[in-house]
């Protein structure tokens, strides 16, 4: 488990509720935003993303017709990021 992954992830969504990101879009953004210490893989932001959602709540999976997979954060998520100092992040 990776703290500061899961605190910037749960910021980008939780900052841009209720858009939703492809994991694959979340890992490119974070990394470009430059506040993690060093880059993460597309496995370890879905590993983060699925924790965030089975565990906390606070993010979910959302599939549509074409099967296209997107996340975004959920109302908990919101309130979560709001009591930790609201955190922005850019990219």
């Amino acid at each position: 488990m990776n703290n500061e992954l899961r605190k910037t992830i749960l910021s980008f969504l939780a900052e841009r509720y209720p858009a939703a990101y492809s994991a694959q879009a979340i890992t490119q953004r974070i990394n470009r935003s430059g506040m993690l210490d060093k880059a993460t893989t597309n496995a370890e932001a879905l590993a983060e993303l699925r924790l965030l959602a089975s565990r906390f709540q606070h993010v979910v999976l959302l599939v549509d017709d074409d099967g296209d997979q997107s996340w975004s954060a959920t109302p908990a998520g919101v309130s979560s990021w709001q009591l930790d100092g609201a955190l922005s992040i850019g990219g």
